[in-house]
């Protein structure tokens, strides 16, 4: 285990870093339900991943995001890329997309 020092001045015990690249969706975006693959109601904290990469059920810590728990699968997401949820799309857009 390693430990992140986070910006709230708190640390995150991680074992497996990776590079990826970020991009924002909305739980009301044409084609969503509101719910991801998991069950769960979409929103802050939740993130859709490819569980080939990213098992679901796993926390994440994203840099300028925070924590969030893989629980979607996302229609586009492949390999190294994780979409994260916000709960309107003008903080979305402003995510765009990143390296992180």
């Amino acid at each position: 285990w390693r430990d992140l020092p986070t910006p709230d001045d708190g640390v995150l015990s991680y074992w497996y870093k990776i590079s990826a690249t970020s991009t924002a969706y909305t739980p009301y975006c044409p084609g969503c339900s509101g719910r991801t693959f998991t069950g769960s109601t979409a929103g802050r904290g939740s993130c859709a991943v490819d569980p080939s990469v990213i098992k679901l059920g796993t926390k994440l810590y994203i840099p300028g995001y925070g924590i969030c728990k893989a629980e979607d699968t996302g229609g586009a997401i492949r390999g190294n890329e994780i979409d994260v949820c916000f709960p309107d799309d003008e903080t979305a857009v402003r995510w765009g997309r990143r390296s992180t």
